[in-house]
């Protein structure tokens, strides 16, 4: 692969696999935990104007199609506008995004009546889902989908795996065609798990523990075992893989419970014996330098090692669990798709090409998202891209395990919560600290509920 390619994805891989999913989940990497809208001068959510049902449209009427620049990349969007253009009378023309908030800049643009923009690419769902529904910014994709006279229209939303699609929809209503998904999931390099005496990857937290344990004698110069950061690829996954009901009543995620107080005793002895580190101010740096042996990260970690020290060199695999045998809610997943903006001058038009872009006749974006983005968000797209080709097959455990798994509510919470519960989880696996768990998460979970109840959660 060429340099340009290898910097394209992993601009991709980084700022789209994450953004505000992965600004929670990459401290590591950059990311700022997402947190509840800052004020500013844009309209509220009390001032945005209801979705209004679309005009007629001219059959050349033009699209106009805001798409982040990661995105034109990794789902060659500029190409399928190519593609489009060549065949269709209404033109799409391909714009990317303004410097600064685009949330921001949307909606005043919606409130002002010049919004220039029908569609945009992409959204993470579901931590930006509720904001942006509420601020009035998106509008519900179902009458144009059926509305759509594009040939695979009534074939993409059956070909949705349907915990994505879940992930997609809100109060009954879809919001997003989706591009692809990202997970939580086990990466590591193939000489110390061979070394370790493992041949595939350790499948519970005692096996974990066992080869860390293992490497640090056979590999001293390496980091054993590592996280993303301390939140979502730390003790939130190890809360989805350990339990089947991984949130309270409330519906925040239950860090008070059982399995989560056992995911921090087990960090406490990983890090007091030095088989993990205390702090993570570039863990998911260190993996990519070839530091780590194994890290819980999102998923595209194993590959974007082998991009830089060999295809067999690196591994990808799905979650840790507590238990063998038992996947409990399975991995910590979001998705990445396309949306409708309010207020669009040419709704259907736009939809239709979102159809059209991830249906099952457009060969080219299917292998592209399968090759490049990875972990695509349909069945047909997998039958055909990903299970005969030997270097995707990490995505089909990958999306087996996201189709058994627990989505998250459609909700506020997430950013909250993983600002919050770092820097508690901090103070447990400090030995010199060395915090009892359930105090720690007793007073975390006082200050996130606190927080929610400022934020008027919703």
């Amino acid at each position: 692969m060429s340099a340009s390619k290898r910097i394209s994805r992993r601009q991709f891989l980084v700022a789209s696999s994450t953004t505000v999913a992965a600004g929670a989940l990459l401290a590591a990497c950059g990311g700022a935990t997402p947190a509840a809208p800052a004020a500013t001068q844009a309209p509220t959510a009390a001032e945005a104007t209801k979705p209004t049902a679309a005009p007629a449209q001219a059959a050349s009427a033009p699209i106009s199609f805001l798409c982040r620049t990661d995105i034109t990349s990794a789902y060659a969007a500029d190409k399928a506008v190519d593609a489009w253009n060549k065949d269709q009378a209404s033109k799409v023309t391909l714009d990317k995004p303004p410097t600064g908030d685009i949330s921001v800049k949307l909606q005043a643009s919606q409130a002002a009546g010049d919004l220039v923009w029908d569609g945009y690419s992409v959204l993470e769902a579901p931590w930006s889902t509720v904001e942006w529904i509420k601020r009035g910014i998106i509008q519900p994709l179902d009458d144009f989908m059926a509305a759509s006279k594009i040939p695979d229209a009534p074939k993409v939303k059956p070909g949705i795996i349907p915990t994505i699609l879940e992930s997609a929809s809100y109060n009954g209503k879809q919001y997003f065609i989706p591009g692809n998904v990202g997970s939580v999931a086990l990466a590591w390099f193939t000489g110390p798990l061979k070394d370790a005496g493992y041949a595939k990857q350790p499948e519970t937290w005692d096996e974990v523990y066992d080869f860390a344990t293992k490497s640090k004698a056979k590999n001293p110069k390496l980091t054993p075992y590592d996280t993303a950061d301390w939140g979502l690829t730390g003790l939130i996954a190890m809360i989805w893989g350990g339990t089947d009901t991984p949130f309270d009543k409330d519906g925040i995620i239950d860090f008070t419970g059982d399995v989560s107080i056992k995911a921090l005793k087990w960090m406490q002895k990983m890090v007091k014996e030095g088989l993990m580190p205390k702090v993570h101010p570039d863990s998911f740096g260190n993996w990519l330098k070839g530091g780590t042996a194994m890290i819980n990260c999102f998923d595209v970690a194993g590959t974007m090692a082998q991009q830089t020290f060999g295809d067999d060199k690196a591994d990808t695999g799905i979650n840790i669990a507590m238990e063998k045998g038992k996947k409990g809610a399975g991995t910590p997943f979001w998705i990445n798709g396309s949306v409708l903006l309010n207020k669009a001058k040419n709704p259907q038009g736009i939809v239709d090409f979102f159809l059209w872009w991830m249906g099952p006749s457009n060969k080219a974006t299917g292998k592209q998202i399968a090759d490049v983005a990875a972990k695509p968000c349909y069945q047909y797209t997998y039958d055909e891209f990903v299970k005969p080709v030997p270097k995707n097959q990490w995505q089909l455990a990958g999306i087996d395990l996201v189709a058994k798994s627990k989505w998250f509510p459609i909700n506020t919470a997430f950013g909250i919560e993983n600002a919050k519960i770092s820097p508690w989880i901090e103070k447990v696996v400090d030995p010199g600290t060395a915090m009892d768990p359930a105090q720690a998460m007793a007073s975390a979970m006082e200050e996130i509920k606190g927080e929610l109840a400022k934020q008027k959660f919703s």
